[in-house]
């Protein structure tokens, strides 16, 4: 495939283009496709094709979001603290700065959308999300997946790529992403996964245990499996992550009790995990651009 540069309209840089840039000189390949995409959420876009080999990327001043399209299965961590095996249709969201560590173990194919400008409402929650983690997020959504391989292949177009189309995309594939990372997926799992039973009494578990330390050691020993293979069938189960999964449901359960109790705001945060009020009030405001009391007033409840 042929490599070649697309450029669209309206592109707000606001960090050194050659950091983006650096990738292709620790791999020692050019990428098959790279573009700049303007509208709401500016995306500096690489794709890249190639065989096995180790990685380590330096972190970027930016939110990145690496979506993964076929071929084999790649391991991001250092060799002794692992903290992801990708699948094909997964993805990742990489906060500022973050060093990640990658392995393939044969022909690899994925994207990487770097967010140039992160001043409007939607890019600036992904980022605020993406800071208050510190880590990267890994998730399975097949919209998300679907939607970047579309604006993959609408920059195949070149010159005749649709402008307004991939903007409309971009925004569909942001939006989707910090809901994944946000909400839990119903609560429950797809009952037609092989592991229903076994991840259906992990996921009461974290129902019921909020309030408590929940480690992913401690639902692999639920589901009477080893943390490797747990984290593997969870995601596939349910599109996000332990973690994720866990962060998100005490998001879900403090919106319920902002908005169903009169509970002290203090004691909402306690009884949902979190350290304290302000552990709390920064994870709602990265995940919702509000803090808990300004929610809880726009609900029509006095904190």
């Amino acid at each position: 495939m042929d490599r070649y540069f697309c450029e669209c309209m309206n592109v707000k840089v606001k960090m050194p283009h050659d950091q983006l840039l650096s990738v292709r000189k620790e791999l020692g390949k050019e990428p098959i496709l790279e573009a700049e995409i303007g509208g709401a959420i500016p995306l500096f876009v690489e794709r890249y094709m190639y065989q096995s080999r180790d990685l380590t990327a330096p972190g970027r001043p930016c939110v990145g979001l690496v979506t993964f399209f076929g071929g084999s299965m790649a391991i991001e961590g250092e060799s002794k603290q692992l903290h992801s095996t990708f699948l094909p249709t997964q993805a990742m969201l990489i906060p500022p700065g973050t060093e990640t560590h990658w392995h393939y173990t044969g022909t690899v194919d994925y994207a990487v959308f770097y967010m140039l400008d992160t001043s409007k409402r939607l890019a600036n929650a992904v980022q605020l999300l993406a800071e208050s983690r510190n880590e990267p997020m890994l998730f399975a959504d097949p919209l998300v997946s679907s939607t970047s391989r579309q604006l993959l292949d609408e920059l195949q177009k070149g010159p005749g790529a649709d402008t307004h189309y991939m903007h409309l995309l971009v925004q569909v594939m942001f939006e989707q992403t910090f809901r994944t990372l946000t909400t839990p997926a119903g609560g429950s799992i797809n009952p037609r996964n092989t592991h229903f039973s076994r991840l259906q009494a992990v996921l009461n578990f974290i129902r019921n245990n909020l309030a408590s330390d929940v480690t992913v050691a401690t639902l692999a020993r639920i589901a009477g499996i080893n943390v490797s293979y747990f984290r593997r069938i969870f995601l596939e189960a349910t599109g996000m992550a332990p973690h994720a999964y866990v962060f998100a449901a005490r998001l879900e359960q403090a919106r319920k009790l902002l908005i169903q109790s009169e509970l002290p705001i203090a004691q909402i945060a306690t009884d949902c995990g979190f350290s304290n009020q302000s552990h709390l009030t920064s994870r709602f405001r990265a995940a919702h651009a509000v803090t808990p009391a300004q929610f809880r007033k726009m609900a029509g409840k006095h904190p």
